[in-house]
């Protein structure tokens, strides 16, 4: 058998007992905020998270923003240019029209009265004319207008066609100057 000899004084006894209630109180303490931290704990790692998730976020919606607006660029881009080439292939085509208005105004400027043409057939720069001309003469002014024109070069008339006084029916070829048949 064991007996127990209480020699404590009660103070000493009293700070026993209140240091034991205080370690209960303490541990119990502990117990009870240690999941309250390990909550917050799991809270500030969500907000972390959740916050690179944002900004990763943030990051691939500009992105895709840029790639947007370099597809709209590239699209106006690849408009430009079609519209250019368009432009300069209508350039082209302008300067190397033929205006054979130019050709036909000097043309009916060195026709003289008495002269009918009544085929006119070009190839290139070759002009084939046939008409008729009232007088020989009429024919020989023709074809010496045609000749003082700066439009017109190689005027041939066959001499068969100057033998007939009257009434002739005749054929006529010359070369049209280049610089006739461009707008100026």
């Amino acid at each position: 058998m064991k007996i127990s000899l209480d020699l404590l004084p009660q103070n000493k006894k009293d700070a026993i007992k209140r240091d034991k209630l205080f370690r209960e109180i303490l541990h119990k303490e502990v117990l009870f905020v240690f999941p309250i931290l390990v909550l917050i704990v799991i809270l500030i790692n969500i907000f972390y998270l959740l916050k690179i998730q944002r900004d990763s976020n943030n990051t691939t919606y500009a992105t895709q923003q840029k790639q947007t607006q370099y597809q709209e660029l590239n699209k106006y881009d690849k408009d430009f240019k079609a519209i250019n080439d368009a432009s300069s292939l209508l350039i082209k085509i302008q300067n190397g029209h033929l205006h054979w208005a130019n050709v036909l105004n000097h043309l009916g400027q060195v026709i003289p009265a008495g002269i009918t043409v009544d085929n006119f057939t070009n190839k290139n720069y070759d002009i084939y004319l046939t008409g008729k001309a009232v007088k020989r003469d009429q024919l020989l002014e023709f074809k010496s207008n045609l000749e003082k024109d700066a439009c017109f070069k190689n005027v041939n008339v066959p001499l068969s066609d100057l033998v007939v006084k009257e009434n002739v029916d005749f054929q006529m070829d010359f070369v049209v100057s280049q610089d006739c048949l461009k707008v100026q």
